[in-house]
């Protein structure tokens, strides 16, 4: 919806909509490549309005950080937990899901894995707040593991489940980087042999 504020009038957009179309700038694009132009041509909202909502752009790139977690990292994890669906086939799907993307033509990675590299060691913020984000998936990933080898000592598991986190990180950079998708299923069907031993 265009911006129709004014001054003590209430705002007439959705702040999750406009939100998401500023994630989706900073997802694409990083820190750098987004400027306040670009977020108000997608938004159709002027500076005044942006600054009101959102802040300033440090505070949209975290509030749309802050979104993909909500609506992007918490999905994975919970689908990771979901005792509906056998372990190893959860864990195996969230692996094969950079390759799932890329085999889409969707190269736009991981928006916590590109914050990680682009951002997290120039703005504290960021960087605990992509803690925050490989610490749920860790958690999950945790899980699921406990229930695929309940054999397996507590070290054992979370040592897999930084290794798989660690698989699944560079699967995104590397799909985003436009490496050759066979490359990748042959090392996703290497971990697959990994995961059911």
């Amino acid at each position: 919806m265009r911006d129709r504020t004014t001054p003590g009038r209430p705002r007439e957009f959705d702040d999750t909509e406009m939100l998401r179309k500023i994630m989706r700038l900073f997802w694409k694009n990083g820190f750098e490549g987004v400027s306040l132009s670009m977020i108000m041509k997608e938004t159709e909202l002027q500076k005044a309005s942006l600054y009101a909502a959102f802040g300033d752009k440090r505070s949209m790139y975290l509030k749309a950080l802050g979104q993909y977690h909500d609506d992007i990292v918490s999905a994975a994890a919970l689908a990771l937990k979901d005792d509906t669906v056998p372990a190893k086939q959860r864990i195996e799907a969230f692996i094969n899901s950079p390759l799932a993307a890329a085999q889409k033509n969707d190269r736009s990675g991981c928006f916590l894995c590109n914050a990680s590299a682009d951002q997290s060691d120039l703005d504290p913020t960021t960087k605990t707040q992509v803690s925050v984000g490989f610490d749920l998936l860790t958690s999950a990933l945790t899980a699921a593991l406990r229930d695929a080898h309940p054999d397996l000592s507590p070290d054992d598991i979370a040592a897999r489940a930084k290794a798989l986190l660690a698989v699944y990180v560079g699967f995104r950079i590397l799909a985003r980087s436009d490496v050759a998708i066979d490359g990748l299923e042959r090392a996703a069907c290497n971990v697959a042999t990994w995961v059911h031993t």
